[in-house]
């Protein structure tokens, strides 16, 4: 069996002629450099696996098809989870299979990015194998960012347009610049807390002392300096959040895990 079509069948997805061999403008280039996504120049998009009628495990994953694209695609019984512009294109995240999980999580399989040229596709990312490797997309500052679909989710890349007209996936930078370049967050995703708040403190990011409180664990992760700790869930996934204050605005950071020293999973910042 060609290497292709064993992937467009772990897809659930047939792969289909490519875009530059039909009628109509070429194919964009495509390129990827993140580990495990592979993204192709694609022109068909077929019907979903499991057809029309299915319900999603989590509706709440599923949104309003905004575009003519997105639209398409929902016509295909795809769950669409998340579009954005990129350039001349529309980005369209969608999936098959959604499952709800722990402290009101979702579990995305069969995920996919399509890029489409107003309602023509002509290029899909996806991930080998019925995994999270692709759940939902947002707008961001220059590109189009990429979460998996897993327990919880975790950004995994960014699309953008180069300037030659090639549409890229890159891997997360090393640092991110935030509030218009007035300030910078590195990377910390998956560091733990007390790593990552050292990272943060030298990228000039204040810890905002958290409210006293009964919390066992909260008054533990103070104990050991972490004086930042806003609040922890004692279920589900242990979520506990810090805040810390910068010239740019304010950033909040949440963890998951119950160890000592629990490991970043997310941040977002509100700017001034």
């Amino acid at each position: 069996m060609a290497l292709g079509l064993m992937h467009g069948l772990m897809l659930g997805l047939p792969l289909a002629e490519p875009a530059g061999a039909q009628d109509g403008p070429p194919a964009p280039r495509v390129a990827s450099a993140v580990k495990n996504l592979r993204f192709v120049p694609l022109a068909a998009l077929p019907r979903a696996p499991g057809g029309a009628g299915r319900q999603a495990g989590c509706p709440g994953e599923v949104v309003p098809a905004q575009s003519e694209a997105a639209q398409a695609v929902a016509a295909r019984d795809w769950f669409v989870t998340g579009e954005a512009a990129l350039g001349r294109y529309r980005a369209v995240s969608f999936a098959s299979d959604l499952q709800q999980g722990t402290s009101g999580t979702c579990f995305i399989a069969d995920g996919n990015v399509g890029l489409f040229d107003g309602t023509r596709l002509v290029a899909l990312v996806y991930g080998a194998g019925r995994t999270g490797a692709v759940g939902r997309i947002a707008a961001r500052a220059g590109g189009v960012r990429l979460w998996d679909g897993d327990l919880p989710p975790s950004p995994v890349g960014d699309l953008t347009l180069r300037p030659d007209g090639t549409l890229s996936l890159e891997p997360l930078p090393a640092v991110e610049s935030v509030c218009g370049g007035r300030g910078a967050v590195p990377a910390i995703r998956g560091q733990p807390i007390d790593t990552a708040r050292a990272a943060l403190i030298a990228a000039g990011w204040t810890p905002v002392k958290g409210p006293l409180s009964d919390d066992a664990r909260e008054r533990d992760l103070a104990r050991r300096g972490v004086i930042e700790v806003d609040g922890c869930s004692g279920t589900g996934l242990a979520y506990c959040s810090f805040r810390y204050a910068g010239a740019a605005g304010t950033l909040s950071v949440t963890t998951t895990g119950d160890g000592d020293l629990p490991e970043v999973h997310e941040y977002g910042v509100t700017c001034r």
